[in-house]
């Protein structure tokens, strides 16, 4: 599992690296299932490039300032390979907001998950800050990542 300092990622008009699509405000209800559908694949596509050390596609899917922070996390973790299974994952949107220069998604993710062959899984909970950034056009980002187990 992702040891980044905090949450998540955010929605916008257009297309998103993941699939997720902006959509007007009334629609929220309708699309609530969908928006969660999308972040539990999301949330296992991230665990595969972290896995894979794939940088090209962290960089789609992460902010700069988290990048960086993956970046470092690869040099510690070494060349070996790496295997995260995502056994079950569950989605909870936490909050959906509009700031001045960005729309903010905070995800809370929980389920069991296994981190080495040889090992046991284990329960995991996270939350994920999601960012859209209205000045950069590059849709929803994930900006942060805490831990809460």
């Amino acid at each position: 599992m992702l040891n980044p300092p905090a949450p998540l990622r955010r929605l916008r008009r257009g297309p998103l690296p993941l699939g997720l699509r902006r959509r007007p405000a009334g629609r929220a209800g309708r699309d609530a299932d969908e928006v969660l559908r999308l972040a539990r694949l999301s949330f296992v596509q991230f665990q595969a490039a972290w896995d894979r050390a794939d940088l090209q596609c962290l960089a789609a899917l992460a902010t700069a300032p988290l990048l960086e922070d993956l970046r470092r996390q690869l040099a510690e973790r070494g060349p070996g390979p790496n295997h995260t299974e995502v056994l079950h994952v569950e989605a909870r949107l936490l909050a959906l907001e509009e700031l001045r220069e960005a729309f903010v998604a905070s995800f809370e993710f929980s389920g069991l998950i296994r981190e080495r062959l040889d090992v046991a899984a284990a329960p995991f909970r996270e939350v994920w800050l999601l960012a859209d950034i209205k000045a950069d056009g590059r849709g929803w980002q994930l900006a942060q990542v805490q831990s809460l187990s």
